[in-house]
């Protein structure tokens, strides 16, 4: 999960191509980046029966999103995630009054110096009834079959979640899904991450402020697989919270922190709560079409 030089420089690269874009298009260009303890190491050794909390991960995404016509829109972007590792993502959507669908491509980028790029596929699906309550399912998915050499890979995501509408307040369940599986030279080695979350987002008509809180149960796993299997995998009570604040202008300000409440050892891994599992993340949203300053430089 360390983040390589080429991760930051394909970032830097991608940032600069989407504000020369966003200087003639409008673009919605949003920034982010995370840090915190709670995750494996890459090299993490089957033998191992240690709780993560000793060593500390970060990374970096840049995304963007530009609407096409009245009803389709397009959002493409970079994305450092703690279990898939680096991806890009582009998702066309066409968006009615009660249905959304997008698809698009996605690439893993720079996870192995072998397999360099990886492409696979998104889908999404959202069905609302305005004001009322939603549902959206959306699943990515490398292509290819068997790994066969080493360092092939394969990136898998599934989130399903149902919304309702409160007055001044969003209450969301949600169901995700993560794993990376690669081939390494003596075995096939996954790291996943199963999530059951229940948050509420509140927000009021005309105040820059909007709060979200989540509880949240995980299972962070990781498996090694050389003829028999061996997993390790820490069970975590998550709570979580978010700060969003809009700005002057176009710019919103976003920051939230995700720690354990409890945590305990599945598997090969013993003992629980021996360290504050954490991680934290901030990042900055703006319309470049409205953005004076911006569009001053550009």
């Amino acid at each position: 999960m360390r983040t390589s030089k080429a991760r930051l420089t394909y970032v830097l690269c991608l940032l600069f191509a989407v504000l020369g874009a966003g200087a003639v298009a409008g673009l919605d260009l949003g920034i982010e980046t995370w840090v915190g303890n709670l995750g494996f190491r890459t090299d993490r050794a089957s033998s191992d029966t240690r709780l993560p909390g000793g060593d500390y991960f970060w990374g970096l995404s840049v995304f963007g999103t530009q609407p096409l016509t009245d009803t389709v829109s397009m959002e493409t972007g970079f994305y450092s995630d703690p279990v898939l590792r680096n991806l890009s993502r582009t998702i066309f959507t066409y968006t009615t009054k009660f249905l959304s669908v997008g698809m698009g491509p996605i690439f893993g980028l720079f996870n192995d110096i072998r397999t360099p790029v990886k492409s696979g596929l998104s889908a999404s699906v959202r069905l609302e009834y305005p004001g009322v309550i939603f549902v959206t399912l959306r699943s990515d998915s490398s292509i290819g079959g068997s790994l066969v050499q080493t360092g092939d890979y394969t990136q898998e995501l599934t989130d399903v979640t149902l919304g309702v509408y409160f007055p001044n307040a969003i209450c969301t369940l949600a169901w995700t899904s993560r794993s990376f599986q690669q081939k390494a030279s003596s075995q096939n080695v996954t790291d996943g991450l199963t999530e059951y979350t229940f948050a509420a987002e509140v927000f009021k008509k005309n105040v820059p402020y909007r709060l979200r809180v989540w509880l949240a149960y995980q299972d962070l796993a990781r498996s090694y697989d050389a003829g028999s299997t061996t997993t390790a995998t820490l069970g975590s009570v998550i709570l979580g919270t978010q700060v969003e604040v809009t700005l002057a202008g176009p710019l919103v300000l976003r920051a939230g922190l995700e720690g354990n409440i409890y945590s305990f050892g599945l598997g090969s891994l013993v003992g629980g709560d021996s360290a504050f599992l954490f991680r934290s993340y901030a990042g900055l949203k703006m319309n470049l079409d409205f953005n004076p300053l911006v569009s001053r430089f550009l």
